[in-house]
């Protein structure tokens, strides 16, 4: 629980989530004011205001001189299951989350309903509330979306984000150890003697949080190695506006030899570009990407990159979002380095380059 969280929240989101996942079911009675007051070592008035939360979100109701109970929803609604929002469910290149998430899902009693964002934006609260255990969210842009997982928030939904964080939102995350992807990239690098690694990211403003730990595991590893990044951060909104052409002129005049980018579909999208552009300078350059997409085996060269378990991950999030006794509020799984034929062992530029 967040340290500024009130107390009664404490309860209530455990009991939601209790009644979420099935350990509380439908017309079973709850546990009495002073019960729960001593249980979370809280007031009564305390215990009482989760109840009234529980009771006003639909999820209990009360009957005087008995108690609480858990409310039974109508045959019509399905809050037997999870939704998963991705920005654009059939691309191949967000990774298959939606294997982890539904395997673990039905391992649970579960189904999952996957929809894209813009039909997600449409339904309202109470339908998410009425619809649906919890939500399982991997959004485009983290601050775009910021208000609306607010609201989420505010209205008690249980969701977990997948691979981007956001610490203010105070909501869960599973992601990779992008972090250690980085390094892991610049250090193969390295080990093939390359000094001037360049690190690329599509961005026009402000990076996606997974960037940033794949860039701060870059750093870190080029500052063990004694080594400086040949350009700064602040310049990718430059290169971004490159043609092809002025990207070799670039890289020659910088003595670039190889470039981590930020993604699979980025760096084969510039291989592609740099290799019709100036074959003898493609031959000579090495880049990684992240994800291990499939098509990071299929294109020439095959594309080393660092791996992420999207299916662990989704696993992961069904687990982060019907524990409720799980407190952890950032889940990373390991990544693996998968060294293919787009990186080599460095080759200096010449005088006549």
């Amino acid at each position: 629980m967040p340290k500024n969280e009130p107390r009664y929240l404490k309860i209530y989101h455990d009991l939601q989530q209790q009644i979420a996942n099935g350990q509380l079911q439908p017309d079973e009675q709850l546990p009495t004011e002073l019960q729960l007051a001593k249980t979370y070592a809280v007031s009564r008035i305390t215990s009482k205001r989760a109840l009234t939360e529980l009771e006003s979100h639909g999820l209990i109701y009360r009957q005087q001189g008995s108690g609480s109970f858990v409310q039974r929803l109508p045959q019509t609604q399905t809050a037997q299951q999870l939704l998963l929002v991705l920005p654009f469910p059939t691309d191949a290149g967000l990774g298959d989350y939606a294997s982890g998430v539904s395997q673990a899902a039905t391992a649970r009693g579960y189904q999952t309903v996957t929809m894209d964002t813009e039909n997600f934006n449409q339904l309202s609260l109470r339908d998410l509330q009425t619809q649906y255990a919890g939500i399982i969210y991997l959004t485009q842009n983290l601050y775009a979306d910021a208000e609306r997982l607010y609201q989420l928030k505010l209205a008690h939904l249980p969701i977990v984000l997948l691979d981007k964080q956001f610490p203010e939102l105070g909501l869960p995350v599973v992601a990779a150890d992008n972090f250690t992807g980085g390094q892991l990239a610049t250090e193969h690098l390295i080990q093939l003697q390359h000094t001037q690694i360049l690190f690329y990211a599509q961005a026009e403003s402000v990076l996606p949080s997974s960037v940033y730990d794949r860039y701060f595991g870059y750093l870190t590893a080029l500052h063990a190695a004694k080594l400086t990044p040949p350009a700064p951060l602040a310049q990718l909104a430059a290169l971004n506006q490159f043609t092809p052409e002025q990207w070799v002129r670039y890289l020659k005049d910088h003595a670039i030899t190889s470039i981590v980018v930020e993604n699979d579909l980025t760096a084969i999208k510039l291989m592609n570009a740099l290799r019709d552009t100036d074959p003898a300078l493609f031959q000579r350059l090495s880049i990684v990407g992240f994800d291990n997409i499939q098509a990071a085996s299929l294109t020439y060269p095959a594309l080393t990159t660092v791996a992420q378990d999207f299916q662990g991950m989704g696993a992961k999030a069904v687990d982060r979002l019907l524990q409720p006794t799980t407190t952890d509020m950032l889940i990373k799984l390991p990544v693996t380095l998968i060294p293919r034929d787009s990186t080599k062992p460095m080759v200096p530029y010449s005088k006549e380059d």
